[in-house]
């Protein structure tokens, strides 16, 4: 079900209030004297009403309640290119006992994680698009050694492997625990998974705080691929977005590796940091594209499509492990993260983009990670619901900034699950990957396919997520953007089934941040206001806007 509404662009917002009342917050003691032109007249009739205001520059709404009583709020919509400073004011009639909301108080706290790959990756996906196009010009000028074509794994076999830097100064002994015994059927052929395991990690009384034991090692290649179908995070993420390498990145560009069939997952204690702190963020796994690369342009290159996952929190489980503890499934869910930063190197870097030096802006290629953690979820038993606390309390960060913090991952969590589902599920992940745009234009494309999405905008989508998050509390909308419809959303892709949990954002502690103050509304972001509790009669609600924002008015 879907919410129609009508076009904005993006912006940077400041916001003066005059009269305001309910809720706390600063209020005015001057009169407040209505407009004489009213140009937007409302009428609330139902147990909850969404009203655009529009976009110029001066508006002046009459909202007529008559008898009901209802809480008042706009959502303003950033969409401009240079920040603004509005004035609203109004008049509610404000009951002075404030209407009780019931919050359930929740335990989920999200555990300190923050899935950013570290600097030296960063460092290294910068340069993706120069290390190519000066390859293929046979101009680049990298240290070129004599290595041995590499064998098939064996297991109980051990090598250095480069993780730490591009080069190989640093390499980490390491042995593999795990080899598929046969190949894996599975949508693309057959697939080998291969599972290393850092010496130093490996083994009771091993070097760390935690250790990986072989019954770990077991268990992790059993979530990842097994035999038969429909089963395992490979086939559900690979059912959404594709293949994870193919023989076309060779042909296309002349320096990546081969396909040869084979996964690779490293377990290593990232950045040798053990257990976290409380409260304190780390690295817990991440895709590297170097080990994409053929030694002779980038000599620390592991030649191998391969995800390096932290051994120390996977390993951190109960006192007797279970693949079903905290730590443990929160890896096992990385891991799908990581799995979509895979195959979006592939998919889009490689395949879709005329030019390699395009990058898909951040804030979407982790939009799709998280989305994929959210559409897996029910399957490997594991909510991604901590993210929601940390939401509410950040709900008017700009959407495309990422500053790389546990905040922006998110915001694009929760915006990526208002896309699962109110634009079709699994096809809208699909298709924004299934694209030759790296911005927000990428969203866009995605939407449009769907039979709901035709002619959508950036900016109406904006707007409707705040709409959105300010009625995730209804489970009874009609024709409204939403997340929350009492059970399960359940979506059909392929042969597979998904199913994704309602959102009840207000259900969680604390809930959405609505202020009753002037704030800043953030370029390509929502500001979250409160008119007045209990509301009735006729009030007034004057906007001077700047002819980009967008200001929505609802009533429950």
């Amino acid at each position: 079900m879907q919410f129609n509404r009508f076009s904005a662009l993006l912006v940077v917002v400041g916001i003066t209030l005059s009269g305001c009342g309910g809720g706390g917050g600063s209020t005015s003691t001057d009169p407040v004297i209505p407009p004489t032109n009213i140009d937007v007249n409302v009428t609330i009739t139902g147990d909850y009403q969404v009203e655009s205001l529009g976009t110029t520059n001066t508006i002046n709404a009459k909202v007529s309640l008559g008898t009901l009583t209802r809480d008042l709020y706009l959502v303003l919509s950033n969409s401009a290119t240079t920040s603004y400073t509005p004035t609203i004011t109004h008049n509610p009639k404000v009951i002075v006992v404030p209407q009780a909301k019931t919050v359930f108080s929740t335990d989920v706290k999200e555990k300190p994680r923050i899935l950013l790959h570290p600097q030296y990756v960063e460092d290294f996906n910068a340069q993706i698009g120069t290390l190519l196009s000066k390859a293929e010009e046979n101009q680049f000028q990298a240290k070129t050694i004599a290595v041995p074509e590499r064998m098939e794994d064996i297991a109980g076999t051990s090598t250095g492997i480069f993780y730490r830097s591009s080069d190989t100064s640093d390499p980490t002994a390491a042995t593999a625990r795990y080899v598929s015994t046969l190949p894996v059927s599975t949508d693309f052929g057959n697939k080998t998974l291969n599972i290393w395991v850092s010496d130093d990690s490996y083994g009771v009384g091993c070097a760390k705080a935690k250790c990986v034991t072989q019954d770990m090692v077991n268990a992790l290649a059993d979530t990842f691929l097994k035999s038969a179908s429909d089963n395992d995070i490979y086939d559900w993420v690979t059912n959404i977005y594709g293949e994870e390498w193919g023989s076309n990145a060779e042909e296309k560009y002349s320096y990546l590796i081969p396909a040869n069939d084979e996964i690779t997952i490293l377990l290593t204690d990232i950045d040798d940091d053990g257990l976290p702190a409380s409260g304190e963020g780390r690295v817990v796994g991440f895709f590297w594209a170097k080990d994409n690369f053929d030694k002779s342009v980038v000599s620390g290159s592991n030649e191998r499509v391969m995800f390096y996952i932290d051994s120390v929190m996977f390993a951190n489980g109960n006192t007797t492990w279970s693949i079903d503890d905290y730590w443990p499934k929160e890896m096992v869910s990385t891991l799908a993260h990581e799995f979509q930063h895979m195959i979006h190197y592939y998919q889009k870097n490689i395949l879709r983009y005329a030019t390699i030096n395009d990058n898909t802006d951040t804030w979407i290629n982790e939009m799709l990670s998280e989305s994929t953690e959210d559409i897996i979820g029910t399957k490997i038993g594991h909510s991604v619901e901590g993210r929601y606390p940390t939401f509410n309390e950040n709900n008017t960060l700009s959407l495309t900034t990422w500053n790389g913090i546990l905040a922006d991952y998110s915001k694009v969590n929760v915006y990526g699950a208002y896309l699962l589902r109110n634009y079709g599920g699994a096809q809208v992940l699909h298709d924004i990957m299934h694209n030759s745009f790296d911005d927000q234009q990428a969203v866009v494309y995605a939407v449009n396919q769907s039979s709901n999405g035709l002619g959508k905008t950036f900016a109406n989508l904006l707007s409707e997520w705040g709409i959105a998050v300010m009625l995730s509390d209804h489970d009874n909308l009609v024709d409204t953007p939403e997340y929350n419809i009492g059970t399960l959303f359940e979506d059909v892709y392929g042969s597979t089934i998904y199913q994704m949990n309602s959102i009840n954002l207000f259900n969680y502690n604390p809930p959405p941040i609505i202020y009753t103050t002037s704030g800043t509304v953030k370029s390509n972001g929502n500001y979250y206001y409160k008119i007045g509790d209990n509301v009735t009669g006729d009030i007034t609600v004057s906007l001077e806007l700047n002819g980009q924002t967008e200001a929505t008015l609802i009533a429950k």
